[in-house]
């Protein structure tokens, strides 16, 4: 059975997680279907830190992604241009990867039955949590209560864009390759819960701190 990916969310972290892992998935000659769900338009404050060029502006960001990979031979990449709502949504898939910048989908994702990675970030720093990470360090991560941009507010007034997204989305690219090759029967190791920035490092997890 071929595994059925979904990635929710294609701004700086999902789009840039799927210009690496689409052409590795390929290298390695990986058979797998990826949904991408995403109900933006490319904007041209989107191009210089998402996957996007000038060219596609207006666009959806799912099409512009999908239409790039369409003569893969091993990966079958598809567009869903809505936002994630409800749980039905995410029904039949092997493998979810939530990179938004709202609780309630990443809330969706935690409550499937899939494989779940969730991926976050702000300026340089950065936190990944998946399906076999520790309940309770999961409750205790605070989530924010409004959308949130990957780049800290104001940093490019100031000529200044940072990479947590970058850090995110490598991190987001290895645990999805191995996902993928557990599915096929290999013995292999995921990237576990962890969070630091790239400029400070990783830190240890203390709850409510």
């Amino acid at each position: 059975m071929i595994p059925k990916v979904l990635i929710v969310g294609l701004g700086g972290i999902g789009s840039n997680l799927v210009e690496l892992v689409v052409p590795a998935l390929e290298r390695c000659v990986l058979n797998v279907h990826i949904d991408l769900m995403d109900d933006d338009l490319v904007e041209a404050a989107n191009v210089g830190h998402q996957r996007f060029t000038t060219e596609d502006i207006a666009v959806h960001k799912v099409k512009s992604l999908k239409d790039r990979f369409s003569t893969n031979s091993t990966v079958t990449v598809d567009s869903i241009p809505h936002k994630l709502a409800n749980s039905s949504q995410l029904s039949g898939y092997d493998i979810i990867i939530v990179a938004v910048d709202r609780m309630e989908p990443r809330n969706l994702v935690h409550d499937s039955s899939a494989s779940w990675l969730d991926l976050r970030c702000q300026g340089d720093g950065y936190i990944i949590i998946d399906h076999n990470s520790n309940p309770e360090i999961v409750d205790s991560i605070p989530g924010n209560k409004t959308a949130t941009s990957c780049q800290v507010e104001g940093a490019l007034d100031y000529q200044n864009l940072e990479f947590g997204f970058a850090m995110c989305a490598t991190l987001g690219a290895q645990w999805l390759l191995q996902s993928i090759r557990k599915c096929y029967g290999y013995n292999t190791q995921l990237p576990s819960f962890r969070m630091g920035n790239i400029t400070g490092g990783e830190m240890n997890w203390i709850g409510g701190v």
